[in-house]
């Protein structure tokens, strides 16, 4: 295994944290819907996550799109469940 190989089994094997992997994966397995206008997505950091201090993401944030009768809640492999109101 070369050099270039070690380092993308190192990268794949490593836990992602942020968001902006989830909300693609969401967004192309479907779990949020794509629609012309404006999407509202609620992206909830820790409190000590690094965005705060001016850096990178470095949480594993909840991620939820609200809809008019249910809210789309994302996992971390950006998995898409519906949730009802309440």
């Amino acid at each position: 295994m070369n050099r270039h190989e070690r380092r993308r089994a190192k990268a794949l094997e490593q836990r992602r944290t942020g968001y902006m992997h989830r909300l693609l994966a969401a967004y192309a397995n479907g779990s949020i819907p794509i629609t012309p206008g404006v999407s509202h997505i609620v992206v909830q950091h820790d409190s000590w996550c690094g965005i705060y201090q001016g850096r990178c993401c470095n949480c594993v944030p909840d991620i939820s799109a609200p809809g008019p009768d249910a809210v789309i809640v994302i996992d971390e492999h950006g998995v898409g469940t519906k949730a009802q109101r309440s």
